[in-house]
């Protein structure tokens, strides 16, 4: 990490913590991360900033690592209200995971629910793992409420059923390919072929996503 970027990211996460009126206490129980070492990095005592930590300080501060890391000029390139709106107080049964990195089995968890508000118009929720949509906000451990539907519009984010395994991802069609992108540099894109187009299918569309603070 550049100079720049630690100064960047030191002035990003008071900016982030002060709009949101976040005290070090708040921010140290919202991330496990101890309020003394909160402290040293906004004074510059610390000099680096390990990456685990940007992404859960990100989620946090409810924003993603790119913008804390200076690579963005707005807290998403994906406006939260635009992706997925928050969820309040309904009711729903939590029917398992869905992967956000590789593919994984989706796994039944019994007698698990979670709220939202009533206007969230979903059929059920799953639990994300992984960290390949984090700039969608959207990061490991949350709860993605999904709607049943077989086809999305390109760039909406779709939970996808391929060989037994269900992965969460940004859906483009072409005529030749299917890609499913990833919302992180670090992940490369999975690509279908045409020849492979009947091996996946779209089970529903991720309308609303709920935060999970460790």
């Amino acid at each position: 990490m550049s100079e720049k970027e630690l100064t960047d990211l030191i002035e990003r996460i008071k900016d982030r913590r002060l709009k949101l009126e976040m005290s070090y206490q708040d921010l140290s129980d919202a991330t496990g991360i101890s309020k003394s070492t909160l402290q040293r990095y906004e004074t510059g005592y610390i000099k680096k900033v390990p990456i685990n930590q940007i992404e859960i300080l990100a989620k946090a501060l409810h924003t993603t690592p790119s913008y804390l890391m200076g690579w963005e000029e707005v807290p998403s390139a994906h406006p939260f209200p635009t992706v997925l709106q928050p969820a309040k107080y309904r009711k729903y049964k939590v029917l398992g995971n869905i992967a956000c990195g590789s593919p994984i089995d989706a796994v039944q968890e019994e007698g698990e629910y979670l709220e939202t508000d009533l206007n969230v118009h979903a059929d059920y929720v799953l639990k994300c793992q992984g960290d390949s949509m984090i700039n969608a906000r959207i990061f490991d451990g949350d709860y993605v409420f999904i709607r049943e539907q077989a086809e999305v519009e390109n760039g909406e984010i779709a939970a996808v059923w391929m060989d037994n395994t269900v992965t969460l991802k940004r859906f483009y069609r072409y005529d030749e390919y299917i890609e499913l992108r990833a919302e992180n540099p670090m992940f490369k894109p999975i690509i279908i072929h045409e020849t492979d187009f009947d091996s996946i299918r779209i089970i529903g569309k991720a309308v609303a996503c709920q935060f999970w603070v460790k």
